[in-house]
């Protein structure tokens, strides 16, 4: 169970339980207390031994009773690349690419928003402002072109991830 730098928390639970002198015996007690999510298992094995605890032990049991918990659960595993997301990322590259083309140092502000742009909605609601500002400064010719491309991106069936 042991993960060198692994680092434990206390749980509410074990909040209460500190509360409650009853609760554990005194040498648990005194280790929990030094749980406080900065110290390495290592360190809290190491505390452990020192109060004649086996520190495995203690630590396989309390996490499994809920006392103590990870202090860094690792990072949840990303969202696989769908195919529609792979499109909707590509599309947005060529957008804001095309929009600053077509605006010449005018698009700061539709760089701004299109941080914003998280899904297909958000994106066509994007895609329509690029559209009204490209044809106040360009025109409504160079506007459709611009959507006009900008969707055949969107609807590429395998762009490039």
């Amino acid at each position: 169970m042991e993960r060198k730098g692994r680092r434990w928390r206390k749980t509410e639970l074990s909040r209460r339980l500190l509360n409650d002198r009853a609760a554990m015996p005194p040498a648990w007690r005194m280790w929990l207390i030094t749980v406080d999510g900065r110290r390495s298992e290592t360190e809290l094995l190491t505390l452990a031994a020192g109060l004649g605890l086996d520190g495995a032990a203690l630590i396989e049991r309390l996490a499994a009773d809920g006392w103590i918990a990870d202090a860094d659960p690792p990072p949840a595993a990303p969202e696989p690349a769908t195919p529609a997301r792979r499109r909707l990322a590509a599309a947005r590259m060529f957008a804001i690419d095309l929009a600053a083309r077509m605006l010449a140092g005018r698009d700061a502000e539709l760089r701004e928003s299109w941080r914003e742009v998280q899904d297909e909605a958000s994106f066509q609601r994007w895609l329509g402002d690029c559209a009204g500002r490209i044809a106040e400064a360009a025109g409504q010719e160079r506007a459709a072109l611009f959507v006009q491309r900008v969707e055949l991106v969107l609807a590429e069936p395998n762009p490039a991830a």
